[in-house]
Order: C-alpha cells, then sequence, then structure tokens
C-alpha cells in the first residue's frame, strides 16, 4: 500500500520564521518592564500635579519600578504567565495579569517596609501607580500577544514546525482535537502508519527508517508520536530511531484524556502519575476564601441589620406564615444543610417533590416579589457562611429533588459541590437564574464549572460587585 503523505506549502514555509518560547517570554518581559517603568513615572506626575502642581523627583520613581519590573517579571515567569497568554483570550489574560500584579504590588510594599526603604517613596506615587502601570501593563501585553498572532496568521512567523507520526486513527483524531495550524503551528509533515506497516517486525523497522529519513528532509522543530500509550515496544523503538535526529519528541495523549480541562504529570511517593482531577481550591485558596467569607459576611450583617429587621417586620404583616424559610439542599462534598431565607411565597416546600416558582407565581407573596426581584430574600443566608454551609460566591445550591433530578442529566453536574455553595455566582450575575428548563441549567452548570476552574480572589470580589450593580443579576428573578 502506498504511503500517504500530507504536506504543507512550502511558500508558507520558506516565509515562515519560528518564533520559540523563549523569544516570547523575553519579548513581554522587556515590554512590560517598560510598561512598568513608563507606568512608575507616569503616576509620579500625575499624584504630583494633582497634590503639589509641580514635578516630581524621578529617581525614586525609577528604583521603586525596577524593583516592581523585576519582582513581576520572575513570578509570571514561574507562573507560567508568559507561555500561557500565547493562547488565552482578553479575560483569561486579563485576570492573570491582576492576579500576578496584586501579588506583587503587596509583595513590594512589605519588602520596602522590611527594608525600611519605603520612606523614600511617596505613599500618593505608590497608590496612583497600581491603576496607572496594571493599565499600561495590561496594553503591553495584548499588544504584543495580538501582533505575534497576527504576524502567525500572515505566515509571517510560526510557533514552531510540527511533524505527526502514528496510527492512522490516532493522527486523524490528533490532528482534529489540536487544530494546530489555528495556534500558529505549521504542519511540517504527516506520516501515517497502515496495517501493513505493522505486519512484522521487519516491515516496522523499514517504515521507522524512511520515517526519520523523511523527518531529516522536513527538519521539524516537534515530532508527535499518536501511538496507543500500550504499545510500548513500538514506541521504544520510535524513540531509538529519532533519537539520532535534532528534534523534540512528544507522545499525543490518549483520547480519553480529551474529558479533562487539564491532565499533568504528577508524583505520588516515588511514582509518577497523571493527575486528570483535583481540588479546584488549594489549601491556601480554601483558607483565604473562608477567611474572607466571616470578615465579610460580619461586616454585612451589622452594616444591612436596619434592612434585615425591616424586611422581617414586612413579612410578619404581609402574610401568615414565619418570617424565615428553610430548606435542605446539598452543600461541600454533597453533605446536606439547611439554608435561610426570607419567606417569600405562601408555602414551605421542602421534600422529594419541591415545585419551582414561576413567572407570575400566585403563591408569591406581595413582599416576597419585591424582596426576590432584588434578591433580598437571599441575605439570612450570611448565617449560613458564617457557621460554615455557604460561601459568599460559589455555584448557587438546589433543592435536593432537583439536584437528584440534574444529577442524572448533566455530565459532571455533581462537581459544582467540590465547593461551598454561595450566596451569589458566575451563572447568577450572568443573568442564569429562574427557571430549571434542561437547557437553562446545562447553560448555569457551564458557568458553575467555568467558575471553579477559574477562581481567583479577584474573580470573587468581580462577582460580588457584579451582584450588587450589574443588572443581569436581577434579570430572570421571580
Amino acid at each position: 500500500m502506498s504511503l500517504q503523505v500530507d504536506t504543507v506549502s512550502t511558500a508558507r514555509l520558506s516565509r515562515s520564521r519560528t518564533i520559540s518560547p523563549p523569544l516570547v517570554t523575553l519579548t513581554l518581559i522587556h515590554g512590560e518592564s517598560l510598561a512598568i517603568l513608563a507606568g512608575s513615572f507616569l503616576a509620579g506626575f500625575l499624584y504630583h500635579g494633582v497634590a503639589y502642581h509641580m514635578a516630581p523627583d524621578g529617581y525614586p520613581a525609577v528604583g521603586f519600578g525596577a524593583a516592581f519590573a523585576a519582582l513581576f517579571a520572575l513570578l509570571s515567569f514561574f507562573r507560567d504567565d508568559y507561555r500561557a497568554a500565547l493562547t488565552q483570550d482578553r479575560r483569561q489574560l486579563g485576570r492573570n495579569l491582576v492576579q500576578t500584579f496584586t501579588f506583587t504590588y503587596v509583595a513590594v510594599i512589605i519588602l520596602g517596609f522590611l527594608t525600611k526603604t519605603s520612606d523614600i517613596y511617596s505613599r500618593g506615587n505608590v497608590l496612583f501607580f497600581y491603576p496607572v502601570s496594571l493599565a499600561l501593563l495590561y496594553g503591553a501585553r495584548v499588544g504584543v500577544i495580538g501582533t505575534i498572532r497576527r504576524a502567525t496568521a500572515l505566515g509571517l512567523l510560526s510557533a514552531g514546525r510540527v511533524m505527526v507520526v502514528g496510527l492512522q486513527d490516532e493522527v486523524s483524531a490528533f490532528l482534529k482535537r489540536g487544530n494546530l495550524d489555528r495556534h500558529g503551528y505549521n504542519l511540517a509533515r504527516v506520516e501515517r502508519i497502515w496495517p501493513t506497516d505493522l505486519a512484522d517486525a521487519d516491515a516496522f523497522a523499514r517504515r521507522v527508517d524512511g520515517i526519520v529519513d523523511l523527518a531529516r528532509q522536513a527538519q521539524p522543530d516537534v515530532v508527535v508520536l499518536a501511538l496507543p500509550w500500550s504499545d510500548e515496544a513500538r514506541i521504544d523503538q520510535c524513540l531509538r530511531a529519532l533519537m539520532n535526529l535534532p528534534v523534540r519528541v512528544e507522545l499525543a495523549t490518549e483520547r480519553v484524556l480529551d474529558r479533562f480541562k487539564a491532565p499533568r504529570i504528577a508524583r505520588l511517593g516515588p511514582v509518577m502519575t497523571l493527575n486528570v482531577l483535583r481540588p479546584p481550591l488549594g489549601h491556601t485558596g480554601r483558607a483565604a476564601k473562608r477567611l474572607f467569607d466571616i470578615s465579610a459576611a460580619l461586616l454585612a450583617l451589622v452594616l444591612l441589620s436596619p434592612v434585615l429587621l425591616a424586611v422581617a417586620l414586612l413579612i410578619r404583616l404581609d402574610s401568615a406564615g414565619p418570617v424565615l424559610f428553610r430548606q435542605t439542599r446539598y452543600g461541600f462534598n454533597q453533605e446536606p444543610f439547611r439554608i435561610w431565607k426570607f419567606r417569600s411565597m405562601r408555602v414551605m416546600d421542602d421534600g422529594p417533590v419541591v415545585r419551582q416558582a414561576a413567572r407570575d407565581d400566585v403563591r408569591i407573596t406581595r413582599i416576597g416579589r419585591f424582596i426576590r426581584k432584588w434578591n433580598i430574600d437571599e441575605l439570612p443566608q450570611l448565617i449560613n457562611v458564617l457557621v460554615g454551609d455557604m460561601s459568599l460566591v460559589g455555584p448557587r445550591p438546589h433543592a435536593v429533588a432537583h439536584n437528584r433530578q440534574y444529577e442524572g442529566r448533566i455530565d459532571l453536574y455533581a462537581r459544582r459541590h467540590n465547593v461551598r455553595p454561595g450566596i451569589t455566582g458566575w451563572a447568577q450575575v450572568h443573568g442564569l437564574r429562574g427557571a430549571t428548563d434542561d437547557e437553562a441549567m446545562h447553560k448555569r452548570v457551564e458557568y458553575d464549572l467555568y467558575y471553579l476552574d477559574n477562581w481567583s480572589f479577584s474573580l470573587d470580589v468581580a462577582i460580588l460587585f457584579m451582584t450588587v450593580f450589574g443588572r443581569a443579576s436581577y434579570r430572570n428573578a421571580y
């Protein structure tokens, strides 16, 4: 059987120049360091211009900016922000940037205090530095990454030349999953291994020798082996032959791993493992989130106590029944807990059958319609936050009856219970409230899983802000 060979045009390859990850990193470091220094100078001029109507002494600004730029570059490098930026959209890119920038900002201030050098920097300059430099830094990163992407799309730059080798089905699956052209890679050659090549050891050895010769002609930067991981003998044979070439060799993952968002190599003592699932928040993240929840919930209860008392009185005057409504819901690790809400309906459903509120539902009281519209009925859940059943931000908990209904219908639905449920969440601030039909619930779960996979303290703060001030948070509330 003749060999099927796929190549890209030599015209495109000849005019493409490969941009390596280290070059991307260096370009970003230089561009962002200049942006930070410019931000330090500009913050000084803005502050002194507003406060003193005069130009500042530039030397302290140079020192602060240089120290900040050095620490920021170091943290970004170890967080792998530079490499990851090539494939991130602007939202992801901005979120990572804000996280690293904020951590660096706090670290530089603490270091200045510990080394007793903070007195040479104007506090006004330091305060102005945060928004000014962050804006310039974001512009620099977006500009550099955007330029690289445009040059790649035009064929002027390439993320690298790739040769794919493997069994017919495995190669096709890898190319479909990888979409390498979209990410700037030049597909230098594709070599499929056919059943006739697997007839005996000699046939396969000849095929491997031929692949090595073709790789010398194609001159790829990376050779990807698309072979079943269980086929150790053939993988070893390919590796022994390819190690004679100056290329990086990578093993394509099994298709089952496509179900997982970010599998990675890990170690369990002396044994190497493949980590496919992990809790969304590490120990530090959980501790920080819990500390913030307790502090903010206590403060909110104190500040909102007049509102809570007024609403309780109105509920009591409006209709017969208790002020508070409690219902069993699933929380962290699917542990049941009793959620607190202001009573907004004339019924107290809590059992195997729970009829959800609908638009213009006659069961909703007059005051209930108002407090549901403005999310006021959720405020007693601050008590759930204090006792540890809930968090301020997280996937909204559903009634047990609804939970059991959707666990079997929606893949990964139960993963929402990997964190404490929240008073508000990423889905709610995007208007995903109200009805829980299959389509609406699929969308809601999609947003919840995004929150789990992208959690950060800054994201929690943004969600709280959007809950209060965002129009979408009040959409579909009935």
